[in-house]
């Protein structure tokens, strides 16, 4: 029997990776010759880099480079063996100075040293990083130069309080091997590059800032895009989910034509998982992600849709009762809820032993066969 098991985090309580193993441990205890694949998930605020090497052989590098408030930080990105480079903003590009002062600067860096290294194919995930730049640091550590007025240049690495000090960007001396490079960026939460939609307007109180201090950042990114409109004839306010990463995102995908993805998308271009569930006899699925942070549809969802898409028997096991309606709605065979409303504080150790409980009982169930009719 063929069981494929998929969870996604419980809300920074238990990683993916440790979800599947419990689940499949209690699998391993009431099925004797199950055969068991894990697909380890990730979303666009976590567990990219973790989970990729999971599935597949590779490199990690680690570099000093720059967090979000130009402090040297240690950081790490991979290059699998066929061919793709993985970088997780989130690990380093962290601040604590006020927003307007921070920078993307550190992403340039590692994009620097992974050209260098000989990554032709770039995939970078663009959730919780700390900067709001609209990728101008990025840029200048890439080799742009941005000018005032007077034809000095400006360092953007102070963050977007500088950008309305731009009259001038210059682009020619960015390496040119990025023109030749496969970019996709990865973020789960749908905002555009400014306005109201826009990833600052819509976390701001997140960062402890107010609806004011988020606007006039929200209106330098805005100002940053007329010069790009101006001096380099890019249009990035239209660019769908071009907030991601504070700009980073329409920013790369106007200049390299980047594409912007889901986690989902990208979990089904690395594991192939459609054919996974064709192959497979049962499905055993969850997560326990804040539905606050996650604007689009996570890879649970696509799981339950191939699921009643092959007709497979599926069980989901979530932390909240956010999804039950949605997968009972979608055909998954049976649901269960670890938690009515996710606790603030919760042992990974704990969360790991009810995941393991529940998918036991889930499939004692499956094995019992009784007459409904009597």
């Amino acid at each position: 029997m063929k069981v494929l098991v998929a969870m996604d985090e419980f809300n920074g309580i238990i990683s993916s990776y440790q979800a599947n193993r419990y689940v499949e441990e209690a699998v391993a205890s009431q099925i004797e010759k199950a055969d068991i694949v894990q697909v380890p998930l990730f979303n666009g605020r976590h567990e990219l880099m973790d989970s990729v090497f999971l599935w597949q052989s590779g490199t990690k590098y680690r570099v000093v480079a720059h967090d979000a408030d130009m402090n040297e930080v240690e950081a790490v990105y991979g290059i699998t063996d066929n061919g793709m480079t993985i970088i997780e903003g989130n690990l380093f590009l962290k601040g604590q100075r006020p927003i307007i002062e921070r920078t993307s600067y550190g992403l340039g860096e590692i994009i620097l040293d992974a050209i260098e290294n000989g990554a032709e194919h770039l995939i970078i995930s663009l959730g919780a990083i700390g900067s709001f730049d609209g990728g101008a640091g990025m840029l200048q550590a890439l080799g742009a130069k941005f000018y005032d007025d007077e034809a000095q240049e400006i360092d953007v690495t102070q963050g977007s309080r500088v950008l309305k000090y731009i009259r001038r960007i210059d682009v020619s001396q960015v390496n040119p091997k990025l023109k030749d490079m496969r970019i996709q960026l990865m973020s789960d939460f749908d905002s555009k590059l400014y306005g109201k939609n826009s990833e600052i307007m819509q976390t701001y109180e997140n960062y402890q800032i107010s609806h004011q201090e988020a606007a006039e950042v929200d209106n330098l990114i805005w100002y940053l895009s007329e010069m790009f409109k101006a001096e380099l004839k890019i249009a990035l306010g239209p660019i769908q989910r071009g907030g991601a990463g504070g700009g980073i995102a329409a920013v790369l995908n106007g200049l390299y034509d980047a594409e912007i993805m889901t986690s989902n998308e990208l979990v089904d271009q690395i594991t192939h998982l459609e054919s996974l569930i064709q192959q497979a006899d049962l499905i055993i699925f969850g997560e326990g992600v804040n539905e606050q942070d996650q604007i689009l549809e996570t890879t649970t969802v696509r799981l339950a849709e191939l699921a009643t898409k092959y007709n497979k028997p599926s069980i989901a096991i979530c932390a909240t009762d956010d999804k039950f309606d949605l997968f009972e709605s979608m055909g998954v065979t049976a649901m269960f809820n670890t938690f009515i409303e996710m606790p603030q504080s919760f042992t990974d150790f704990k969360m790991g032993i009810q995941i393991r409980h529940y998918t036991v009982q889930a499939i004692k169930l499956l094995k019992t066969q009784f007459d409904v009719n009597q």
